[in-house]
């Protein structure tokens, strides 16, 4: 699984013995989260519509939200990280689809549309992938504002993705758009500390 964690780390996760720099993710283009986006039609420009009439699982962007997700907590959403693996399936249903995205495998939920859940190898929580219409606030600048200035923020260099990179605690979360003026698409909240401590299983 060392793999995974490397991988991970040049996607732009920052974990110790891998890298020391800071960067930002290139994957978000191709990553399986924005597939299920399209399958499910929301598209960019309906990003605010989607927001206001969907009530499942959307994470809060306030200025609670990296204090909470330090603790692990995620503002506004049913999942938080270092929840097992049945408990999220006593929320959402049983697994319809289990594959691998940069060395790590993630797990679909029946009752969780546009989401991906990773596990690790004590069964909990430590990753997730959620298309936009999981959040609150899609506006890049608001954004911004509620969360405090971003760690690093650029164009991925492999498909010029938009991305904002922030730190809670062990977590590291990046928020991704088609461009700077765009909504917010794509974000993902990866716990580097609890899967180098136990790697997924085998």
């Amino acid at each position: 699984m060392r793999k995974w964690v490397c991988m991970t780390v040049m996607a732009g996760l920052i974990v110790g013995g891998c890298s020391s720099e800071t960067s930002v993710p290139t994957d978000s283009k191709q990553q399986p989260v924005a597939e299920q986006k399209q399958e499910t039609g929301n598209a960019s420009g309906d990003q605010k519509q989607e927001n206001q009439s969907t009530t499942e699982g959307q994470i809060i962007l306030d200025d609670q939200f990296l204090k909470l997700l330090a603790k692990n907590e995620i503002s506004g959403f049913d999942i938080h990280i270092g929840m097992k693996r049945d408990e999220v399936s006593a929320l959402y249903g049983k697994v319809t689809k289990q594959d691998y995205w940069d060395g790590g495998r993630y797990e679909v939920f029946e009752k969780l549309k546009s989401a991906l859940i990773y596990f690790d190898g004590q069964d909990r929580v430590y990753g997730i992938d959620l298309a936009g219409l999981h959040l609150n606030e899609t506006n890049l600048d608001t954004i911004r504002k509620n969360l405090g200035a971003p760690v690093s923020e650029e164009k991925s260099m492999a498909d010029q993705d938009y991305v904002m990179f922030f730190e809670a605690g062990d977590n590291s979360v990046f928020i991704s758009a088609k461009d700077e003026q765009s909504p917010a698409d794509k974000i993902r909240v990866i716990n580097k500390k609890m899967i180098e401590e136990s790697p997924q299983k085998e």
